[in-house]
């Protein structure tokens, strides 16, 4: 289905804003964007910073961009790091792919990135999806690894999370898997211009422009797209498609299972490096992760700090962003 909503007024305030953002996010775009073609993929990512200094890589949620880490990355350079957020499969400017590849894969086209980069050692922090992201690519390439920042994600297996909660609650979680309808209209169709999609998010934002929309903007085709196709990608766009992730992963596909194949336990058995966890802890919380987690640091301790956060329920860097800065340069500063 093509989303048009209106037709194009170049005269409104809507349209001028539209191009005050355009020009601000393609300035930005062409200091800190960078492409490479991965082991399977291209991927896009946002680079600040000295590529000479030591290296830090953010990998962002579902449904979150390279922007999402954007706040804090001058406050990393000015460590002395040079900073890289990468939108991983379907995310951001990366595209779907076409062939169904899992997060190993996308730990494969990392891996090529830093190669291409001649970047040798990274410290790895990822939030939610991107957590689990992050301990893939421990698992295949610990020895690329000088340290690990777990925010919400990949320190505990999914499937444990939802054995967590009672059934009342695991019933209102999976209800509200789907998002609402108007949101799934303004962010899952497809567009005629990047006007019209630049518009929804404008309205979605309360009035508001927002250059960082265009982070998320494709064109695939002669339509324009946010969303399209990423909730069918993930096997995510509703409770039966989740529960059958959760339950019967063998029947999805690679991608999809890939959050159920991560093992935590398993990937950290070894473990050689510092380790951060974040943990959220704000009642209703989304994701009781707190035994997993001290599951885990009771096999390393002196490797690991677990931090909780009770700022807010799942996105911590968001609920309390001076907080979350504090505690990862903290952990970095150990590092030296």
């Amino acid at each position: 289905m093509c989303k048009i909503t209106f037709a194009q007024d170049t005269s409104t305030v809507i349209y001028q804003q539209y191009l005050k953002d355009k020009a601000r996010f393609e300035h930005f775009e062409k200091e800190h964007r960078g492409y490479v073609e991965g082991a399977n993929h291209r991927l896009a990512f946002l680079h600040w910073g000295n590529p000479e200094d030591k290296v830090f890589i953010w990998l962002p949620g579902s449904l979150l961009s390279a922007y999402d880490f954007e706040p804090f990355a001058e406050s990393l350079v000015s460590m002395g790091y040079y900073v890289l957020s990468v939108d991983h499969y379907g995310h951001g400017l990366t595209e779907i792919p076409a062939r169904d590849l899992d997060f190993y894969d996308f730990a494969d086209d990392l891996s090529m990135l830093l190669k291409k980069l001649s970047i040798e050692k990274v410290v790895v922090g990822g939030f939610s999806r991107g957590g689990y992201l992050a301990t893939a690519f421990y698992e295949r390439y610990p020895d690329k690894v000088d340290g690990l920042i777990l925010e919400e994600g990949g320190s505990v297996a999914f499937k444990s999370l939802f054995e967590e909660m009672d059934r009342e609650y695991l019933d209102e979680f999976l209800q509200n898997v789907e998002p609402p309808h108007e949101i799934k209209e303004y962010l899952f169709e497809q567009y005629a211009s990047e006007f019209e999609a630049y518009k929804n998010i404008y309205e979605i934002n309360g009035g508001g422009g927002n250059s960082q929309s265009f982070g998320f903007f494709k064109k695939t085709g002669d339509r324009w797209v946010i969303y399209y196709g990423l909730n069918e990608y993930m096997n995510m766009e509703d409770s039966v498609h989740y529960a059958q992730v959760l339950n019967y992963p063998e029947t999805v596909s690679r991608y999809a299972s890939s959050m159920m194949r991560i093992e935590p336990l398993k990937a950290y058995k070894n473990l050689k490096v510092p380790m951060l966890i974040i943990d959220a802890t704000k009642e209703p919380d989304a994701f009781d992760s707190k035994w997993g987690n001290e599951k885990l640091k009771q096999m390393h301790p002196n490797l690991i700090d677990h931090q909780e956060f009770d700022c807010d329920n799942h996105n911590i860097h968001y609920g309390c962003p001076e907080r979350f800065l504090e505690s990862v340069k903290e952990f970095l500063g150990k590092l030296e």
